[in-house]
């Protein structure tokens, strides 16, 4: 199947699904109800008898007991005894009779109208609508049909996994009812009617076994069962051996078997109860199908979107975050307004649009700045749309975060205040401005927040900043080939601590290289559960070309690469990073994208899988330059691959022949399988590395992706992935 009409129709699965739900589920569920009228007919019959009773005799007694032939149905069953359904008020009621004295023997029980209600609504939804029933019955069978066949049955323990598994194992069944629907629709296989018109009066039992008798030479009747009223199929014996007499006023038709193989199938009579269970099952296995399809839809849409607080809020605090800190600072903001009795909604910056601001009382925005004066990636395609908004009426608030020693201190601030006032907002408090620790600065921006309100403030402590750590260098050990003039050079740093450190994997070292120069941060590529004192760090050796012509190496990544020797002391400090940390839940499946140095915390990621023994599902693709030059880490993560903690390894290297190109080339050539992750396995997105060259490749190829599989916009596609990192679906951690 090719891809594009994989993608065509998966659309039409899923869309005429969601369309037509309720009609769908109508009959379903009607259908359901219908499998239990042959499963009662069983249970309230006796066994059958194994010889016809006479026709003649069967004549005499229905003139005996029912001579105004209001019986609806004969059967005779084992020891000459005849049971006979009256239908009175809208109710059926079940007599039997001895057939040789004709004496009434223990009444059966009633039964209600609700059968033959539920039939009509079965099949014209009790407005003669049967064209519409039928026309959905058609839609019905081809997404049956479609369904497996968009994905072969993998035996795995998720919603969508057990849905394509059912599908393919329910699929004879549905089909066997659905298809038999049709083929009753078209008049296929069913039998034939003798004339029947609506001004007949019914047909009596008594009176279509003696047209039976006279016509065919009918010997034995074994049932008798009316047939749209005006009609009765009498079935028994005679010289030609079984056989059934359909009789009307207007002629008698004798078949080999009523009503036929394609309605017996279809309400489930052609084995009594079994049957009847069978045809239970398939509607439950397709209410299921259509729940499980349901739930999986609703999940996307929850997925899309992430927010905290008060459903009915009327403030706003939104954050643009670079390494979680202004998104701990506005859930901390969100926690403190709401104990003081404020209705308010925390979320970001990533899964808002211009026009939701206009909704609030009051925005209030904690923004932090990213490489050299950006906001952080998060919040750049929200940026971009301010761009032309009309904000007229909206109030808002920043607190940038910052630090001093960058050349432009709080421009990600700076950028979002200047274009929410160019869109026509009005701000209600000055800028504030934090340099390094927020937790002060913070504090004091809160107290006139809530001033502001009117309301005072629960008690909430104030976050947690970052921690100072000593650490010497145990081991440093060159990555790249040194030789290979094509391979940025690269080490793998070993610290340890004289005291445990509870970080993550994906946790930041701030490296500070001189007084008054601003940190630098670094992914933290170890684990504490495999040792609580080690952190691994992952190094590019940044150089900078001056107008000299000379080389000045970074100054961070200088100290750490060439300046610090094995046993030196480096007193840095520890952020926490929770919004790049591996997911909470244990079995929810991670997708790592990594270029070059991007690869640092995922070493640590996978690292703590092997210490957990943990085999959740987690894919890494990798990109660089050449295999045998800058594979970094690569031994390693080839034996997590061999021993099972890393699911699927795909490293690609743009200057090797055949090498697979970048990370974005391989993201579309598992475009099937990266969806299925993404969309059916709820899989967080994890993209490491350079802003410009993989965030940007990667943002695209998605979006690429998404629209293809969704049936969206490249738009719409975008901004759903905005929507993925407001959830934490969809995590970035670049360096611009």
């Amino acid at each position: 199947m090719t891809p594009g009409l994989k993608r065509t129709l998966s659309w039409l699965h899923r869309w005429l699904s969601l369309l037509l739900l309720p009609l769908f589920a109508l009959i379903i569920v009607t259908g359901a109800i219908l499998s239990f009228d042959p499963i009662l007919d069983d249970l309230r019959s006796g066994p059958a008898a194994e010889t016809p009773a006479d026709a003649a005799a069967l004549v005499r007694l229905l003139n005996q007991v029912d001579p105004g032939q209001r019986a609806r149905s004969v059967a005779v069953e084992a020891g000459d005894v005849v049971l006979l359904e009256f239908r009175q008020q809208s109710r059926s009621q079940f007599m039997s009779f001895d057939l040789s004295t004709g004496e009434a023997l223990e009444p059966r029980g009633e039964q209600g109208d609700f059968f033959n209600t539920i039939k009509h609504l079965h099949k014209d939804l009790l407005l003669n609508a049967a064209i519409v029933v039928e026309i959905a019955t058609y839609l019905m069978v081809l997404v049956i049909i479609v369904g497996p066949f968009l994905a072969w049955p993998r035996l795995r323990r998720t919603l969508m996994g057990w849905h394509v598994v059912g599908g393919w194992v329910a699929l004879p069944l549905v089909l066997m009812v659905s298809v038999t629907g049709i083929l009753m629709s078209l008049h296929i296989g069913t039998p034939q009617l003798p004339p029947l018109y609506p001004e007949d009066p019914r047909m009596g039992m008594a009176p279509a076994i003696e047209t039976a008798m006279a016509t065919g030479d009918l010997s034995g009747v074994r049932e008798v069962t009316r047939v749209k009223n005006s009609a009765a199929a009498v079935r028994g014996v005679d010289p030609a051996g079984e056989a059934v007499y359909v009789v009307s006023r207007h002629g008698v038709i004798r078949q080999d078997s009523f009503p036929g193989l394609v309605k017996s199938l279809h309400e489930g009579t052609w084995a009594g109860a079994w049957s009847g269970l069978l045809n239970l099952l398939a509607s439950v296995l397709l209410m299921g199908l259509m729940g499980t399809g349901l739930w999986s839809w609703a999940r996307r849409i929850r997925q899309g979107r992430r927010r905290s607080g008060d459903a009915d809020a009327d403030i706003l605090v939104a954050h643009a975050s670079q390494t979680g800190t202004a998104a701990r600072l506005a859930d901390l903001t969100r926690q403190a307004l709401q104990a003081g009795g404020a209705r308010v909604m925390h979320a970001s910056l990533a899964g808002l649009t211009p026009v939701e601001l206009k909704g609030f009382r009051q925005v209030f925005l904690i923004a932090s700045t990213a490489g050299e004066g950006q906001v952080p990636e998060q919040a750049r395609s929200f940026l971009k749309t301010l761009e032309g908004a009309d904000l007229a009426g909206c109030r808002f608030s920043v607190l940038a975060l910052g630090d001093r020693g960058y050349t432009h201190f709080c421009r990600g601030g700076e950028q979002l205040r200047a274009a929410l006032l160019a869109a026509g907002g009005q701000e209600t408090l000055p800028m504030v401005k934090v340099d390094g620790d927020p937790a002060a600065d913070w504090r004091r921006w809160l107290d006139r927040v809530a001033a502001l309100l009117g309301i005072g403030l629960g008690d909430v402590a104030a976050p947690r900043g970052d921690l100072p750590v000593r650490l010497t260098l145990r081991e440093r050990r060159q990555l790249n080939d040194p030789t290979d003039p094509d391979t940025h050079e690269v080490w793998s740093l070993r610290f340890e601590s004289a005291a445990p450190l509870a970080f993550r994997p994906g946790d930041l070292l701030l490296v500070r290289p001189g007084a008054g120069e601003p940190a630098r941060p670094y992914s933290i590529g170890s684990t504490p559960e495999d040792d609580p004192r080690s952190i691994l760090l992952t190094v590019a050796l940044v150089t900078h070309r001056e107008a000299d012509g000379s080389q000045r190496l970074g100054k961070a990544s200088g100290l750490l690469c060439r300046q610090l020797k094995e046993g030196d002391v480096l007193e840095g400090q520890w952020r926490a990073h929770p919004d790049f940390n591996p997911p909470e839940d244990p079995e929810r499946p991670m997708i790592m994208l990594a270029a070059g140095c991007g690869i640092a915390p995922f070493i640590g990621f996978i690292a703590e899988q092997a210490c957990r023994k943990s085999r959740r599902p987690a894919w890494l693709i990798f990109g660089n330059r050449k295999r045998a030059g800058d594979f970094f880490h690569g031994e390693q993560l080839e034996a997590w691959h061999r021993d099972g903690y890393l699911h699927r390894l795909d490293a690609v290297f743009s200057r090797d022949p055949d090498g697979g190109g970048y990370v974005q080339d391989r993201l579309h050539g598992t475009a099937d399988t990266l969806m299925d992750w993404v969309l059916d396995r709820d899989a967080v997105i994890y993209v490491c590395g350079n802003a410009r060259t993989l965030g940007e490749g990667v943002r695209t190829a998605l979006a690429q992706i998404l629209a293809a599989r969704e049936g969206l916009t490249l738009d719409q596609a975008a901004r759903r992935l905005g929507e993925w990192e407001a959830a934490g679906k969809l995590r970035m951690d670049l360096i611009d």
